[in-house]
């Protein structure tokens, strides 16, 4: 006895925007093997480095507030319990996630990107308690991997011009890093508070 479902019978799947909304049977809205092409298109890429992602995930979201989906991770609570040098550390672990992407051949106006998102990062969470509640919300770590894993080559390395850049661009970052601490320390010594 032969099989007599035909074609007729076959599930296929009905897309959407968002996925599988549903298997029907008699439809020909999408053949499943078209699915599967768009839902490949659709799926992030894997990392392109996966020692860099769990840096990431320790900094920006290894800890879940349960009952909720919110995340966060080290960098709000280093710059919490040490107001300057907290976020002084966080912005060295950001530096060091853009020193390893470089290898990677990413545009220079991205690899720009990824350090005025460090020297934001550091600006803003050097403000007591809204620099804290900030640092919850911008997640730099997260936001240069995406950059990472969205602009990266991986066919071309990089060049000494790609360094050069990057060595300006931290040298911008050090020097507003350093004019943030002394002008932090210099308002506490002016205005008699000197807490150390």
């Amino acid at each position: 006895m032969s099989d007599q479902r035909g074609d007729a019978d076959v599930p296929t799947v009905k897309a959407s925007a968002d996925g599988i909304a549903g298997l029907q049977r008699n439809s020909v809205e999408m053949p499943p093997s078209a699915y599967i092409r768009r839902a490949a298109e659709t799926v992030s890429p894997q990392p392109i480095d996966n020692h860099l992602e769990r840096i990431a995930l320790l900094m920006d979201q290894s800890i879940r507030i349960p009952g909720t989906d919110i995340r966060f991770g080290l960098d709000p609570v280093i710059g919490f319990f040490f107001p300057v040098a907290g976020d002084a550390i966080g912005a060295i672990v950001s530096a060091y996630i853009v020193l390893v992407s470089v290898k990677y051949g990413l545009p220079k106006i991205v690899i720009a990107r990824m350090v005025f998102n460090i020297a934001a990062d550091f600006v803003v969470g050097s403000i007591p308690f809204l620099g804290d509640a900030a640092d919850f919300v911008w997640k730099v770590n997260t936001r240069n991997l995406r950059l990472l894993n969205k602009y990266a080559s991986g066919k071309r390395g990089s060049f000494w011009s790609d360094w050069a850049w990057v060595l300006i661009l931290f040298g911008v970052l050090f020097v507003l890093l350093f004019g943030v601490i002394a002008l932090i320390f210099w308002a506490f010594k002016a205005s008699g508070r000197w807490i150390i």
